[in-house]
């Protein structure tokens, strides 16, 4: 199974479930902190990342990746964004 197959299977329809569940309670301030969310994530997980990759703590399958920017594989930065939306849908539909 490749890394953009796994996405699809597993955190797409999950994305996709709690967008629907949250659509109503979603507003604009929510929209503009979900956007703030992701920048802080991916500033700090790709760096993290990143250098993990460089120190051999990890690595990524050439053959399971579509391609990689820079040393991260693009799925890999989909994960960020797709967990961090996750959170986010989770938290609007669970606070007040």
């Amino acid at each position: 199974m490749s890394y953009l197959e796994f996405h699809l299977i597993f955190n797409l329809p999950a994305l996709l479930l709690l967008g629907w569940l949250a659509r109503q309670r979603l507003t604009l301030t929510h929209l503009k902190w979900i956007g703030v969310t992701l920048i802080i994530v991916l500033i700090f997980a790709i760096p993290y990342d990143s250098w993990a990759v460089h120190k051999n703590i990890w690595n990524f399958n050439d053959t399971r990746v579509l391609f990689r920017i820079g040393i991260l594989p693009i799925e890999e930065i989909l994960f960020f964004v797709v967990a961090a939306l996750e959170t986010c849908l989770l938290t609007i539909l669970f606070l007040p």
